[in-house]
């Protein structure tokens, strides 16, 4: 297992309501995958309810074929990014920004019942009209959910 301290003390953020604050003003969720030591990272929607992260894919393709393989996953949350050019030299430069990364485990929802909520967790994040997913898409996909184990925070500027 790896030491996920944080160096710079300062820039930690240990509220876990600051933290939750990030991951729902993200509009991305970064997903990193590993397998036998390559790698893979990729952009997704997802959703969160307070204790879980969501999201859904194709039945098929390379994140589906690593997950099913290695379960543990590490997502990255970002709010607030903006660079800060002020400073007399490149290395006086520096970022804005709220970050989170969550280190997790993820498994298949297969209830059909528990797979539309969690469609309907992801589809509520990026709606305001509280559209309903329909149960016949939600048959054509396949959804996930991430339990975390770890969250870290951290903020500058």
């Amino acid at each position: 297992m790896l030491n996920h301290s944080m160096r710079r003390k300062k820039n930690e953020v240990t509220d876990r309501q600051e933290m939750q604050g990030v991951i729902r003003a993200s509009q991305v969720m970064r997903l990193a995958l590993c397998l036998e030591n390559e790698p893979y990272v990729v952009p997704m929607s997802f959703g969160y309810d307070g204790s879980a992260l969501y999201f859904h894919c194709a039945a098929e393709g390379l994140k589906i074929d690593i997950l099913r393989r290695n379960p543990r996953v590490c997502c990255l949350f970002e709010h607030g990014l903006a660079f800060d050019p002020n400073g007399e030299s490149p290395c006086a430069w520096g970022f804005a920004y709220a970050t989170v990364i969550v280190h997790g485990e993820a498994a298949r929802i297969t209830d059909p019942a528990e797979k539309l909520a969690a469609l309907q967790v992801i589809t509520d994040k990026y709606s305001t009209n509280g559209e309903r997913v329909p149960a016949d898409k939600a048959e054509k996909v396949e959804v996930w959910k991430i339990g975390i184990l770890e969250m870290t925070g951290k903020r500058a500027g």
